[in-house]
C-alpha cells in the first residue's frame, strides 16, 4: 500500500510505504511491532510530538546482480503516524530493533493503569 504525500520541504512528491505494524495492549503498555526488513536501526528515525508517533526512514537502495522479475520491497521511503491518547507518557517510549523488527514500548500514565484497592 503506497500513498502520496506531499514532503514540506520540497517541491516534489515523494512515494511513501506503510510497513506492517502490530499493536498490543498490555496493563502498563502499548507496544507496536514494525516490520522493517532490510532496514538498519541507523535509517530509521522516531517522533513523538503533538499526540502523535511519528516513523521515518527509507530502505537502502540495493542493486542485486541479475535482472529483477518480482519486486514486492519497494525501494522507497517508509513512513506510520500514530494518534496518542492522553493514556500514553509521551516521555517515556523505549524502542529497540532487531532483525527486521522494530519494537516500541509506549508507557501509560500512572492515572491510567490498573491498581488494587484496599477494602477497609
Amino acid at each position: 500500500m503506497t500513498t502520496e504525500v506531499r514532503n514540506r520541504e520540497a517541491t516534489r512528491q515523494e512515494t511513501y510505504v506503510a510497513p506492517r505494524v502490530n499493536i498490543l495492549e498490555h496493563p502498563e503498555t502499548v507496544t507496536l511491532e514494525v516490520e522493517l526488513p532490510g532496514v538498519p536501526k541507523d535509517g530509521v528515525e522516531l517522533e513523538v510530538k503533538d499526540n502523535e508517533l511519528t516513523i521515518t526512514g527509507r530502505r537502502p537502495d540495493i542493486t542485486p546482480e541479475g535482472q529483477m522479475r518480482v519486486q514486492e520491497r519497494p525501494r522507497a521511503h517508509f513512513r506510520r503516524v500514530f494518534s496518542l491518547s492522553r493514556a500514553i507518557d509521551q516521555e517515556k517510549v523505549d524502542a529497540h530493533m532487531h532483525n527486521g523488527l522494530l519494537t516500541i514500548t509506549l508507557h501509560k500514565t500512572e492515572s491510567m493503569k490498573p491498581r488494587r484497592i484496599a477494602i477497609n
